[in-house]
């Protein structure tokens, strides 16, 4: 008994050490395939955000919401440190469904190309804002015929995809009018209802000849916007042009007193324009013999701006001869004194540089602005400025800020600026658009309105879900990519 007592007390830190070792084995094992399965979730997350910029959540909502679903519990998996079994198998599934929507993507616009274009035209003529009832409709079929494609039925698929397809198409046509046209009909009616048909018959029976015109030509061919649009406009300006022609005519009606008053109102238009071509109009005779001196002044002027055009080209042509004489001169400066003077004049000219931006960045907060360099850009990361959801009106409450975007734009005063306007993911990719180009507008305006600059030197650009620089899959992601930013271009702004 003591002999075997002995050897037990022996082998017990023995066999504790086995197992520990063994322990330690087994965690080192688990780190290396957690680390995997991570590295797999990420190309997987990755996978997903192309997937979506490639419209698959529309054309494989089923197969995509699946991948969606998975990779959710694959996430709450690995953060909760459970089961890497479960982990891995979760992230199976995520990847097949993933594989499949992706195969039903590219077949669906193999079979139905039109359709796809059909809705996107669709979105493009803002049908959820006109026609929401008909667009819901189409987007209905649209998901029918989306899934018979998951389902392997292409017969059934094509077949439900031209009823989706005409419902898109009509609805973009309803949208199309009711934008273009709905406002003539409108100033026809108050045309209508201030007597033009009757005191100002010409101008009211143009524009009616311009709206129908208009409307034939979005029947026969809705791609000519452009056209119908013009003569939209054009009918618009002669509903109003008749309203004021049928007001006057009615209020001269009144009393005779009024035709001498009329007259005496279209002298006195055309006596400021005759008098600054150094002629006193004379109305004794009528209106054509002054319109007629004022043409002829005016043709006159328009030849001597003609001539004296020339001249400046000319002298233009001689400067640029002078320029190039002395070019050729200056070239032949010692080269090394005037390559000395060129790298002092860089240095100091950086020097300024990178003194100006550093005055930039301590005039912004961490919370209201992160200043960025990038090429020969100085980007302005409004972090501080939000909107509300939907709207692009600017909040008195980011006053301050655009004050401090003001102060650096002046010491910039002639770089070109341009102002980005970004959204998360969600939402229509049409509308996300839109939207951040009305805001890059907003702050635009703002600007300009507040600077008195010229706002030619501001572009406003709208770039949609298209340029995330976080991940649109969490809330502070999506966050950080709603943003304004705003883009100096200081390549040659060395002073």
């Amino acid at each position: 008994m003591n002999r075997i007592g002995i050897f037990a007390r022996r082998l017990l830190p023995a066999v504790g050490l086995i197992l520990t070792l063994s322990a330690v084995a087994a965690g080192q094992q688990d780190a290396g395939v957690l680390q995997e399965l991570e590295e797999k979730m990420a190309t997987l997350v990755q996978g997903m955000s192309q997937a979506q910029a490639l419209q698959v959540h529309y054309l494989s909502p089923s197969q995509f919401r699946q991948a969606s679903e998975n990779l959710a519990d694959a996430r709450a998996e690995f953060n909760g440190k459970r089961s890497v079994k479960v982990l891995r198998e979760k992230l199976n599934r995520t990847e097949a469904a993933l594989a499949n929507a992706l195969r039903n993507s590219k077949e669906a616009k193999k079979q139905l190309p039109d359709l796809i274009q059909a809705r996107e035209d669709a979105l493009a003529a803002d049908v959820p804002t006109y026609t929401l009832q008909e667009y819901e409709a189409a987007e209905s079929q649209f998901r029918k015929a989306m899934e018979k494609i998951e389902n392997d039925d292409l017969n059934g698929a094509v077949r439900e995809g031209k009823k989706a397809e005409e419902q898109f198409r009509d609805a973009e046509l309803k949208a199309i009018k009711i934008s273009i046209i709905g406002p003539v009909h409108e100033q026809l009616k108050e045309a209508k209802k201030a007597k033009a048909d009757k005191y100002a018959p010409l101008s009211y029976s143009r524009a009616q000849a311009l709206l129908e015109e208009a409307e034939k030509i979005l029947v026969s061919n809705r791609q000519e916007q452009a056209q119908a649009r013009r003569n939209a406009e054009e009918a618009a300006y002669e509903a109003r042009h008749a309203i004021y022609i049928s007001n006057r005519v009615d209020e001269l009606r009144k009393n005779d007193e009024n035709w001498e008053k009329l007259m005496l109102e279209f002298e006195a238009a055309v006596r400021p324009a005759a008098e600054a071509m150094n002629f006193q109009p004379r109305f004794d005779s009528g209106f054509t013999e002054p319109l007629n001196n004022l043409t002829t002044a005016l043709q006159a002027l328009k030849t001597d701006r003609r001539d004296l055009n020339e001249q400046l080209g000319q002298a233009q042509k001689d400067l640029g001869e002078l320029r190039e004489e002395t070019n050729r001169l200056t070239g032949q400066l010692d080269e090394t004194r005037q390559q000395e003077e060129s790298l002092k004049a860089d240095l100091a000219a950086k020097k300024r540089l990178e003194e100006k931006i550093k005055r930039i960045e301590d005039l912004f907060t961490g919370d209201e602005a992160i200043v960025l360099r990038e090429k020969g850009d100085l980007i302005l990361r409004l972090a501080g400025l939000s909107f509300p959801t939907g709207k692009s009106e600017i909040e008195t409450q980011y006053f301050a800020l655009l004050t401090k975007v003001q102060q650096t734009m002046r010491e910039f005063s002639g770089s070109p600026v341009t102002i980005e306007g970004h959204t998360d993911s969600r939402g229509h990719d049409t509308i996300n658009m839109r939207l951040s180009r009305e805001r890059a507008n907003a702050i635009k305006s703002y600007l300009v309105a507040n600077m008195g600059i010229d706002e030619s030197r501001i572009i406003a650009v709208g770039f949609g879900k298209s340029k995330p620089i976080a991940s649109n899959d969490t809330e502070e992601g999506r966050r950080i990519n709603r943003r304004i930013d705003v883009v100096i271009d200081i390549g040659d702004a060395l002073y």
